[in-house]
């Protein structure tokens, strides 16, 4: 089953490395930098086709639904996925 979600990265050259080395199925966008006052971060969304490679979760981040990008059909599940994650 696929899955979406959002990351990221301290600086574009760690997502270069992580996704250059990824070999698991998925789409990327790119976002880039997103955040004015860090405008170092790195930030891509991505639709893996099942479920996310683990070395990618230290780099997840979850901006209050659902952020300036998502994947046709998938707000509600990441709505639904950002109320089960974050405490209230």
């Amino acid at each position: 089953m696929a899955t979406f979600r959002k990351y990221q990265f301290d600086v574009y050259a760690d997502f270069r490395t992580i996704n250059d080395l990824e070999s698991q199925p998925r789409t990327v966008v790119e976002l880039g930098h997103l955040n004015p006052e860090n405008p170092i971060n790195y930030n891509v969304d991505v639709l893996w086709d099942d479920q996310p490679a683990p070395h990618w979760e230290q780099y997840e981040t979850w901006p209050e639904p659902v952020g300036v990008h998502t994947f046709l059909g998938w707000d509600e599940t990441y709505t639904n996925e950002y109320n089960e994650r974050l405490p209230k």
